[in-house]
């Protein structure tokens, strides 16, 4: 059981990861879930690049959101990653290599989070949500609701392990970073 879920109209993600926005690589042509890059064992972009694209709001919050490419590891083997699942660093070696399972993580809770577009294989290279607004005029599988461990509250959040192992969102104590802001507590 969920402890609790925050709707993704009410909060926003703030980007952590150790690169930055790459101004002249464009929305891909086919979308980020495009066949020729997206869910592929061979990655098409250096793993860390990040697009900016703008919601307009026809679906979903408007605003920017910021997109990063990054190699799934492994994956929890009870939840297969999935649209709206959130990982989290897999590796030491490799920042940019993400997992679902709060037992094989680097470290939780954390503020170093993306949220995945799609269903992924292990090892394989795609595009995952990591700032912004939901970007769900992109990608409409990432509106609704996201699992939480039923104490978010009005500000700063974080990834969690639940109690479901999963990794979800939590609040994040005031002096450390969160991986976003929540607009309203989330309902339990």
């Amino acid at each position: 059981m969920i402890d609790g879920t925050l709707d993704s109209e009410v909060f926003t993600l703030v980007d952590n990861w150790p690169s930055e926005r790459n101004i002249h690589v464009r929305e891909p042509t086919d979308g980020f879930l495009g066949a020729a890059h997206h869910n592929v064992a061979t990655e098409e972009y250096q793993a860390g690049t990040k697009v900016q694209a703008r919601n307009k709001g026809t679906t979903g919050k408007p605003g920017f959101s910021t997109f990063i490419y990054l190699q799934v590891g492994v994956q929890n083997a009870f939840t297969a990653i999935a649209a709206k699942s959130i990982v989290v660093p897999d590796s030491v070696a490799s920042w940019f290599k993400v997992t679902n399972d709060p037992d094989d993580c680097i470290v939780l809770p954390t503020s170093l989070v993306a949220v995945a577009l799609s269903a992924m294989t292990n090892l394989y290279f795609g595009w995952f949500w990591c700032a912004g607004v939901a970007p769900e005029e992109f990608v409409p599988g990432l509106g609704g609701t996201y699992a939480t461990d039923g104490t978010v509250e009005t500000g700063r959040i974080r990834a969690v392990h639940l109690s479901v192992d999963a990794i979800g969102l939590g609040p994040c104590p005031e002096g450390e970073p969160g991986c976003g802001i929540a607009y309203e507590p989330d309902r339990v």
